[in-house]
């Protein structure tokens, strides 16, 4: 196994697993007096944040070659687990032409597709925004250069989700791409059957976790007449711990949340595991690395190579 990064989920965890144990402890207590009122809080009316959201949903539905592939409401989805957040929805949805076009000019880009757009509370001035990724950040994070066609049907499948928005309504990041790529990865010593079904089964073993559907890249791809290595994506969360890691930092749910782990066969093949570095993420949207964003970061690093020892 081989990792961007030098530091291994084992020598990181030591500095959290006796915090991760005291705050499961103190949230345990807490969560007893919480859960009477996480039912009523799940169903607030988040206002200008769901008209936001709801007004995507539509666009993209209106259009033959987009797909929906999951909506998140995270702060919902916390506040059924007790945990409070400002809004924070995340729209995934597919154009399998452009992703397959983006991904046979490096399949690493799987990891930011398919298109994302969040709809979520501006701290600390309480505004509803929108926010997505675009091509400048790709080029910046996977060291690509992208051709401007391909760029140009990037930006026109994003407006079109935005058709009928206001610019003002749509939010930026300082940072466009991220140092070191922000990317971890685990070679795997088994095939890509093999490697998918060890991880979806260490997904699923996880009691806290939700799972969020799965995208098949190179499947979508020839449906449209384009030809990439295999690729697949897996899309899942834990509402509980995800809900405190966001509590101060609600766009985070455009890239750390939803988790994200692509699994990618080259052309000899080798199979390979990316996942994000979430503290990298966290710098990226100029966010405290919190203890919770720590634990989950250590948590998913140690599942995945625990699922792929040899």
């Amino acid at each position: 196994m081989s990792l961007t990064r030098r530091t291994s989920p084992d020598e990181a965890g030591t500095q959290v697993v006796t915090i991760f144990c005291l705050v499961r402890a103190i949230l345990g207590l807490a969560l007893v007096g919480s859960l009477v009122a996480s039912a009523a809080r799940a169903e607030q009316n988040y206002g200008a944040s769901d008209v936001l959201f709801e007004q995507l949903v539509s666009n993209v539905t209106a259009v033959k070659n987009l797909e929906i592939i999951a909506e998140i409401d995270h702060s919902r989805l916390a506040a059924r687990e007790g945990k409070d957040m400002p809004p924070s929805r995340v729209l995934i949805f597919s154009n399998p032409a452009l992703e397959g076009a983006l991904m046979a000019i490096d399949p690493r880009l799987g990891l930011d597709l398919p298109l994302r757009i969040l709809a979520y509370q501006v701290l600390p001035d309480d505004e509803s925004k929108l926010l997505f990724n675009d091509t400048a950040y790709l080029e910046r994070r996977y060291a690509v250069t992208l051709p401007q066609a391909l760029k140009d049907d990037y930006k026109a499948t994003i407006n079109t989700a935005l058709a009928g928005i206001p610019l003002e309504d749509v939010a930026t990041l300082a940072l466009d791409g991220l140092e070191g790529g922000g990317m971890i990865t685990i070679d795997s010593h088994y095939n890509f059957d093999e490697t998918l079904r060890r991880l979806r089964e260490a997904v699923n073993a996880q009691e806290d976790t939700v799972w969020f559907g799965e995208v098949d890249f190179d499947e979508r791809a020839r449906a449209v007449g384009i030809t990439i290595d295999p690729a697949q994506l897996l899309l899942f969360g834990a509402p509980g711990p995800g809900g405190r890691a966001m509590s101060t930092a609600p766009s985070l749910g455009l890239d750390a949340f939803c988790q994200k782990v692509l699994i990618l066969q080259d052309a000899n093949g080798g199979v390979r595991v990316i996942m994000n570095d979430l503290l990298a993420l966290a710098e990226r949207h100029d966010v405290r690395k919190s203890i919770a964003l720590r634990i989950i970061n250590w948590r998913i690093q140690k599942t995945f190579f625990k699922a792929l020892e040899n």
